[in-house]
C-alpha cells in the first residue's frame, strides 16, 4: 500500500511540473496571429487606446509589450520583460532567435497597424536596443507594391474595406517571409541600435 502512496505522489508531482512547465505564456509568432482577432479592430483611431492596446497584444510579439506612447499620432511600442511574463532571457530569445524574428515581427506589425489604425501617421518598435520607425507612406508603398494596392486611409476607416484587405494573410505572410523583401524594405527603413 505504502508503495502505490509513493507511486501516486511521484506521479502527482510529476504532472504538477509538467503543468507548470505547459502553463509559460508562448509568444504570439507571425504563423499562430489569430486574423479575426486583428479584424475586430478595422478602423481603429491612433486615439483609440484599448483599441490600439488589443492590436499590439495580438500581434506577433504582443506578450513581450511593455509600454506605448500614442502621442503625435505614431504609435511607439516598446517590447521587453514586464512583471508575470517571460524572464529577460526568455524575451530576449524570442526576439532575437537567429531566425530574423526582429525583422519580420516589426515588418509584420507596422503593415498590420497601418491597415487597421488608418488615421496613424507613422509607427516606431523597440526591443532592448534596436529601434525601427517607419512613416504610414512608406508602409503604404510597401504594402502597395508587394502585396496589394492599398485603399487610402478613409476607406480604411469602413471596416469592411479594411476587413477585405486584411484577408490577403497568406500575401502578407509570404512577403514578410521572404528575405528578399525584407532585405530591400529595411535597406530603405534600417532597424539601428541605440
Amino acid at each position: 500500500m505504502k508503495y502505490f502512496k509513493v507511486l501516486f505522489c511521484l506521479i502527482l508531482l510529476l504532472l504538477v511540473g509538467i503543468a507548470g512547465c505547459s502553463s509559460k505564456e508562448e509568444v504570439t509568432s507571425i504563423n499562430t496571429v489569430d486574423v479575426q482577432k486583428l479584424k475586430e479592430h478595422s478602423g481603429t483611431y491612433v486615439g483609440d487606446n484599448s483599441n490600439v492596446l488589443a492590436i499590439v497584444r495580438a500581434l506577433p510579439g504582443g506578450e513581450t509589450f511593455k509600454e506605448i506612447d500614442l502621442h503625435n499620432k505614431t504609435p511607439k511600442i516598446i517590447y521587453g520583460t514586464k512583471e508575470g511574463s517571460l524572464s529577460e532571457d526568455e524575451t530576449l530569445k524570442y526576439w532575437f532567435d537567429g531566425k530574423n524574428t526582429l525583422e519580420k515581427n516589426f515588418l509584420y506589425n507596422a503593415i498590420y497597424l497601418t491597415i487597421l489604425i488608418p488615421n496613424a501617421e507613422g509607427y516606431s518598435f523597440k526591443i532592448d536596443d534596436q529601434k525601427f520607425s517607419v512613416s504610414r507612406e512608406e508602409m503604404e508603398q510597401f504594402i502597395s507594391d508587394n502585396i496589394k494596392t492599398l485603399p487610402d486611409s478613409h476607406k480604411l476607416f469602413d471596416k469592411e474595406k479594411a476587413q477585405q484587405f486584411i484577408n490577403n494573410k497568406e500575401k502578407i505572410n509570404k512577403a514578410v517571409k521572404s528575405a528578399a523583401i525584407r532585405q530591400q524594405f529595411f535597406k530603405k527603413v534600417p532597424i539601428v541600435k541605440e
